[in-house]
């Protein structure tokens, strides 16, 4: 019996999300997707999504261009408050005792 990869089935809900938010021009399901893709550790799929819708609403082309629209800014900002997160708020190493 084949079961799926996590990551790969995370990454497909995410895809799905965003896609069948650009195609029932509801926003708020493109942005559970790409937020869905950065927290979850994917942050390249996250940007590329982000990039990917975009573009896919008419940005102009080029890196700086791009850096100044919601879905890029969006993606940039859930994987660094990923990061952040890791960093300040989840223990590395938990105590044994109180």
């Amino acid at each position: 019996m084949y079961v799926m990869n996590t990551g790969r089935l995370i990454l497909a809900i995410s895809f799905a999300l965003a896609a069948g938010g650009f195609l029932l021009p509801f926003w708020p399901m493109e942005v559970v997707g790409i937020l869905l893709a950065a927290l979850t550790g994917h942050w390249i799929f996250a940007i590329a999504l982000g990039l990917l819708l975009d573009v896919a609403y008419g940005v102009p082309t080029g890196f700086f261009h791009m850096l100044f629209f919601p879905f890029t800014l969006l993606a940039l900002a859930s994987v660094a408050l990923r990061r952040f997160g890791l960093r300040y708020f989840i223990d590395a190493s938990p105590q044994d005792t109180l």
